[in-house]
């Protein structure tokens, strides 16, 4: 015992110091590893939340293209019973230019179901219908392939092989998907471009040849919903892996 207000001086065992140091280099390991897997999380979350949201719109506007009229637009001057106008010539309905004679006062539009692979359809018309057709059935599989991963995760009812099939499989068929609305419509873009002939039915009363042609609002719908799907696949087909919970180490006092 020492003199009264002197201090009482505690030695660390060096055993026991090296311990501490080790646990709190541990522990900063295992902290900086966390804060990488919370940054990949957060990365991987952000490209599925991207890719789905981009295939979700281009399957939606792969369908507004399918049934769009506005696909090529031709100028045609006098016939027998319409006056100069433009007619909106689609894959599956064509709207008559709204100049009748026999009705000047008028603007009547009159449009047309086309069926199935009409007998005056030139060729990027009727694989237009064919491969639109499997665009928006491939996109809703695609949606459906990548929504089931975080679903079942959040359920806790998939394994980490089988959300990465999904994801894959999703991804895939967006690409398939963006490919047959790209090929179909940039057919029909050209065409349009080269003023190429439509030989419509005589009851049709429409030229082979428009005084000029356009390109309609459909195309560049069409491009945007392939390019869309294209590049959700891409994303998909990049990230593969589902979201992961982060998992820390325990760490052993002894050791």
């Amino acid at each position: 015992m020492t003199a009264c207000g002197s201090f009482l001086q505690v030695e660390i065992p060096q055993q026991l110091t090296i311990m501490i140091s080790r646990r709190t280099t541990r522990n900063i390991g295992c902290f900086s590893q966390d804060l990488e897997a919370m940054s990949s999380l957060s990365k991987r979350v952000s490209l599925q939340l991207v890719g789905f949201s981009l295939g979700s719109l281009g399957w939606i506007l792969s369908c507004i293209t399918t049934r769009h009229a506005e696909w090529r637009l031709w100028l045609v001057d006098n016939t027998t019973i319409f006056s100069s106008g433009i007619a909106h010539v689609g894959i599956w309905k064509i709207c008559f230019p709204p100049n009748l004679k026999i009705s000047s006062d008028y603007g009547i539009v009159c449009c047309h179901e086309f069926n199935f692979n009409e007998n005056f359809f030139p060729v990027e018309m009727f694989l237009a219908q064919i491969l639109l057709l499997i665009a928006t059935f491939l996109g809703g599989l695609g949606i459906f392939f990548t929504l089931l991963p975080p679903w079942h995760f959040y359920m806790g009812t998939i394994r980490k092989t089988q959300a990465i099939c999904l994801f894959l499989a999703g991804g895939i068929l967006y690409i398939i998907a963006g490919l047959c609305v790209l090929v179909p419509v940039s057919w029909n873009f050209y065409s349009a471009a080269n003023n190429s002939s439509i030989p419509f039915p005589p009851s049709f009363h429409l030229p082979s040849f428009p005084v000029a042609q356009k390109i309609g609002i459909a195309i560049p719908l069409g491009i945007s919903s392939g390019l869309m799907l294209l590049i959700s696949g891409i994303i998909f087909l990049y990230i593969r892996s589902p979201v992961t919970s982060i998992r820390v180490n325990p760490v052993n006092p002894r050791s």
